[in-house]
This record gives C-alpha cells, structure tokens and sequence, in this order.
C-alpha cells in the first residue's frame, strides 16, 4: 500500500517592515522555517511577531479593530516618521511560484485606510513579475483563476469601504483560489504570546482543545490530554522532567470544584507544588511542550 505524500504547507521566506513601532525599516530575507531573533531589549523582538498578529488580526476582526488595539497612529506608527505602515512578506505555496504580498495602511481622521494593497508573482524563471490584485483605498481590480497570467482580463471589483482588505474580501470567493489561498494561509496562524502571570491564573472548569495565546489555559489542555491522550501527556511530562533540574514528578489532578490543575514534586521540598504557585521560569517551560 503507498503512502500519501505529506502536503508541505506554504511557508514565509521574506518579511519587510516600515514605520510600524520599534520597526522604522526592517528587512528579513531568506527566512527559515525554523528562525530565532536575538537582541538586546528594545530592539523590535517581540514586535516583528507582533507584525504577523497584526495581520492575522486584519483578517480575522477586521482593519480597524486590529488598529485600534495597537492604539492607532499615535502608537503604531514609528515615532517621528511620516507615511504609512508597511508590511510586505513572500510566500510560497508547494507547487507554485513565489508570491509577494504588499499591504499600507494610513490614518485618515482617526480612521485606518489601506492605501495600497497588491499580490503579484513572476510566471517562469524569466518572467517579468506582474500584480494579479492591485487595490488603492477601496478601488481596485483583480486576474480570478487558479494561475492568473499577465495577458489575463483585470476586472473591477470596488470594496464598500477603503477600510476593507481586499485579500480578506476576496479570499472568501472561488473565483479567486490564489487569493484565498493566501487568506486561508494567514488566518491558519497561530501567534503565541505566553505571558506568566497567565499561565499561573487559576483558570476555569472543564477541558480545552487548544492552548491560548497568552497561555492562560495550560491547566484546561492539561486536563484535555489526560482524558483523551494520556500516553502523550505523560510524554510531555518525560519533557518537562529531563528539561526542569530537580523535578521528580508532573502529577495532572482534578480540584474538588472540578477544575483542572496540575503538580509538580520537587525533589528538594518532597511535597507538590501548584502549577500557579510555581516559579517564573517554570512556566513556560509547561507550556511548550503543549503546543
């Protein structure tokens, strides 16, 4: 019997940044799968990744509401540069060429307009690139089919408002399968932001699928895996013993109001210790592995 090939999945392989806070002018070429930042504090870290949720949120919640959580212009914007935030990224799809994907957006009377939107590849090694979406406030057109080609009729698709994204609008027809391709692409992220005070709340009853973003259900997707996958929890807990010094056992227990908690023995003290009353270090550390 023959296996199915894996489907590798798209993949980012260039992000580039303007005025968008700590990020005046950033420039990221060649990106791994596998990529780590280092910096000293301060340096815009955290902020590329606050980049990519900033577009997933975009998608998901819609322009403004992804900007006004950032605190519109007055945050957002890198202090004392003028022009719109840009962020630009390359992708790849298994099968297809790159695509590059160009978003701008501004700040018009407190409200967020995207000035400039495009999707463009290159047909062919020798090919000159061409847009196959190209979108400025609201106005715009796009190529539909599976491979859009530069000979290709552009058609006139006007948005009801210069806040909507036109990758996010589009995405959602079948005309466009390039287009929502990459829609799907970008609303398929998952940007973890675990924060320790978080993952040691004590939280609500019952079991979770899936860790959050700020890792504040740990002890819920704990309670998950025991009931559903035991044999990989307790792999996790191999983990998290061979990684933590001096931590004997992760015992996964249920409280008497029903919530879910977890354990951990120390081999100094010999007596369990509550997952929210564990130490800043230990935190995370329990929370990787989960994901």
């Amino acid at each position: 019997m023959k296996h199915e090939k894996e489907v590798q999945p798209a993949r980012i392989t260039y992000l580039r940044v303007e005025n968008y806070r700590a990020l005046k002018q950033v420039e990221l070429k060649e990106i791994t799968p596998m990529t780590v930042l280092l910096g000293p504090n301060g340096s815009g870290k955290s902020t590329v990744f606050d980049v990519f949720a900033f577009l997933s949120e975009c998608f998901e919640l819609g322009l403004r509401r992804a900007w006004d959580r950032r605190g519109r212009s007055k945050e957002l914007k890198t202090r004392g540069c003028e022009g719109p935030v840009v962020i630009e990224i390359k992708y790849r799809e298994p099968g297809f060429p790159v695509i590059t994907y160009h978003l701008a957006v501004d700040e018009r009377k407190g409200v967020p307009i995207v000035v400039e939107e495009w999707l463009q590849w290159r047909r062919g090694k020798r090919g000159k690139p061409f847009r196959f979406l190209d979108y400025k406030e609201g106005l715009g057109r796009a190529i539909s089919g599976e491979l859009p080609d530069e000979q290709d009729t552009r058609i006139e698709i006007p948005l009801k408002s210069p806040d909507l994204v036109a990758v996010n609008a589009l995405g959602q027809f079948a005309d466009h399968p390039r287009v929502a391709a990459l829609r799907d692409f970008i609303t398929g992220w998952y940007v973890s932001y675990l924060s320790v005070d978080e993952t040691r709340s004590q939280p609500e009853a019952g079991p979770q699928e899936k860790l959050s973003r700020t890792g504040h259900n740990v002890a819920n997707v704990i309670q998950f895996l025991a009931e559903q996958y035991p044999d990989r929890l307790e792999h996790i807990f191999k983990v998290l013993r061979s990684r933590v010094p001096r931590i004997e056992r992760v015992l996964a227990e249920a409280m008497p109001d029903g919530r879910g908690a977890y354990f951990c023995r120390s081999r100094i003290r010999r007596s369990n210790i509550r997952f929210w009353h564990a130490s800043l270090p230990m935190a995370p550390s329990k929370c990787w592995p989960t994901l």
